[in-house]
Order: structure tokens, then sequence, then C-alpha cells
């Protein structure tokens, strides 16, 4: 009897601390995006935020397509931090359709106005929900294979 007096406060402050933990848990995984959100991206080097916006978007160029970290080499990976904890590690990959221009020469990615030229700047020639889908010639095939799906780009210039 004397040990599960001495016990009880312990096993009391483990089930506090383990509650704790959960509601900390699911909170921050409430707020982080989900898998099918579309996401901008801002910021720049190590200092870059995702925010979910809706599809479609002049500024979006992103689709969260796994929150397990399991990412295609072609996805970006973003760990995002909620209330200052790892909160998921997410899989992005390109939310475009033919006719956007996509800037990839800085240091974050962007949709950008098709009139702007250069070395760094992709029009997407096409998408498919088919990683197996061909590509014409002169068009360069970003495949996930992971998710099944190709973009098909070529430079705007």
């Amino acid at each position: 009897m004397r040990i599960l007096r001495r016990l009880a406060p312990l096993v009391v402050a483990a089930a506090v601390a383990l509650g704790w933990w959960g509601f900390n848990t699911f909170q921050a995984q409430a707020d982080a995006p989900e898998v099918g959100d579309c996401v901008t991206i801002s910021g720049s080097g190590t200092d870059v935020e995702v925010e979910t916006a809706a599809c479609g978007g002049d500024d979006v160029l992103f689709e969260v397509t796994a929150d397990d970290g399991e990412c295609d080499p072609y996805e970006a990976n973003y760990t995002t931090t909620v209330n200052g904890s790892d909160a998921v590690d997410l899989c992005l990959f390109y939310e475009v359709e033919a006719g956007d221009c996509v800037d990839v020469g800085g240091e974050v990615e962007a949709k950008v106005d098709c009139s702007a030229t250069g070395p760094d700047v992709w029009k997407v020639a096409s998408t498919a929900d088919d990683a197996a889908a061909a590509c014409r010639k002169r068009e360069m095939p970003i495949v996930n294979e992971l998710r099944d799906r190709r973009v098909c780009v070529t430079a705007n210039g």
C-alpha cells in the first residue's frame, strides 16, 4: 500500500505531461497545411514561410502532396513549425496549368508573368496525372513518380 501512495503522484504527473504533449501536438498539426491544400511560399534562405491559399491563384505554385516527409526527388521538402515544435514534414509539388510561367532562378521559385524571359523562366506546356505521359520534343519533363504526375516545361524566351 505504501508503494502505491508513493507512486500515485508520479503516475498523475506522467498522465498530465502526456496529456499536455498530446494536446500541443494535435494543436500544432491542426494549424499546418494538409495534403491537398495549395500553398504560397515567401521569404528566402532559411527564413521561408508556407501559407495555405486557394488553388489556382496567380501566386500559388505548390500543392501539399504528403505530410510524412517521404518526398519524390522533384518535390520540395518543407518542415513546418508551429508553436515552437516540429509539426509536419511536408512534400510540395507544382500546382500549375498549361500556360503558367515559373521563375526557378531565385531562392524561392515563383509564378511570374509570361512576359518575363530568360534561362530561369519556364513555361508550362502541359500537365498530366500520369508519370508515363510523354512530353513533346524540346520540352523538359518534371516527373513525380511517387505521385504519378508529370509536368512538361519549355524555356520561356
